[in-house]
């Protein structure tokens, strides 16, 4: 494995920094305190191309895998991690899906509005009472005739509020077990399909998330994804690379905190000198600047290991559990730096503190990480 990034993967960092430097960290804290999705980033992101790395070529992407994606979406976590995740779940969690898994009108129809900026999508798979346990839902889809007919809800369904197009996963068959998962398309204007208002949360202010309802909601069976009665199946592929992404959230954040902590260890000065010099606070930064270090390169070995057609189920769960635990304790220690004014909005480390949080709630608890890294461990021995 090479460690160092390709000529490709440099030039795609170094734009897509540009375009964060630009577009992004000048709004950072405005549309973090609004709550507001800045849908304007999100056109000229397509635009640029950032939005179709796991898209073919012939579907208006530019399929340069999945390692180019995390390098996209840790420089946008670096800014704001909200809009990375509002980015990933375009990305990956829907068009990537659908160009592993669709038709062929699937594919023309869906994935090039939203790959270009022109649409925007959303993931509904949990459910008031399945998080993470996600065989758990209560979302049936019955055959009627030549359709199928859907009721149920989703929330904590990252850009529902605003969302064109939905993935959403259901129960044709069985209960509590991997077989029997439909996923379906679904636009919004359908009838039987709402969604609910904004949530209010405590980080991730700008990526909108919200609920989706399906009430008696009729579809035609060209709006199944993938295979009938086998949607998990299909579902565990793809949230595997989630899992492998979730990661450059914890590495973007964790980044943004460690340079915005030694610029303020260089400037701040106390007892007569800036504070870097005290080895408290060099202890700190050796710690984060170490731990960031550790989690990116073992995210780049779960990504390289995807790319190479490999299982990552337990990999990818070390990845996130490492890197989301990692970035939350380098964002304490950058408030910690900061001292009083790293408890205030006019410092950006109090944002990295909330947004961070997250990743060890998100896509899968820490502590369902631990658990399927432990059964892995244990079928090993």
């Amino acid at each position: 494995m090479d460690f160092d990034l390709s000529e490709e993967h440099r030039m795609i960092q170094q734009s897509i920094r540009r375009f964060c430097e630009k577009e992004l960290d000048p709004i950072a804290a405005e549309i973090d305190e609004e709550e507001r999705f800045p849908m304007a980033v999100y056109r000229k992101l397509g635009q640029e191309g950032f939005l179709g790395t796991l898209v073919p070529e012939e579907y208006g992407g530019t399929d340069s895998g999945l390692m180019s994606m995390y390098i996209i979406k840790e420089e946008l976590c670096r800014s704001v991690a909200a809009m990375g995740m509002s980015v990933a779940i375009c990305t990956l969690n829907f068009c990537h899906f659908i160009s592993r898994f669709g038709t062929e009108e699937q594919k023309r129809k869906y994935i090039q509005p939203v790959a270009s900026g022109e649409k925007i999508a959303a993931y509904g798979l949990t459910e008031p009472n399945a998080g993470s346990d996600s065989l758990g839902i209560q979302t049936r889809a019955r055959l009627d005739g030549d359709s199928f007919v859907i009721n149920g809800a989703k929330t904590f369904i990252t850009n529902a509020p605003i969302a064109d197009y939905f993935v959403v996963v259901t129960r044709t068959s069985g209960d509590r077990t991997i077989h029997g998962g439909t996923n379906f398309i679904l636009e919004r204007g359908m009838a039987g399909l709402s969604t609910g208002e904004q949530f209010k949360k405590l980080g991730m202010r700008c990526s909108p998330t919200g609920e989706i309802f399906m009430d008696d909601l009729r579809v035609s069976a060209d709006q199944v994804l993938g295979r009938v009665d086998q949607g998990y199946q299909d579902m565990f592929t793809t949230l595997n690379a989630e899992r492998a992404l979730a990661a450059a959230t914890a590495t973007g954040i964790a980044q943004a905190c460690f340079e915005a902590s030694v610029r303020y260890a260089r400037e701040r000065v106390q007892f007569g000198r800036p504070i870097g010099q005290f080895q408290f606070i060099q202890g700190m930064l050796a710690e984060m600047g170490t731990n960031i270090e550790v989690a990116r390169s073992f995210a780049h070995k779960v990504v390289w290991l995807y790319e190479q057609g490999k299982p990552i189920r337990h990999e990818a769960a070390m990845a996130k559990l490492f890197a989301s635990g990692m970035a939350v304790k380098c964002a304490l220690d950058a408030v910690q730096i900061h001292g009083g004014y790293g408890y205030l909005k006019e410092f950006p480390v109090e944002r990295y503190l909330r947004d961070a949080k997250l990743g060890e709630i998100g896509g899968g608890t820490s502590e369902v990480q631990k658990i399927v890294i432990a059964r892995s461990i244990m079928k090993g021995i």
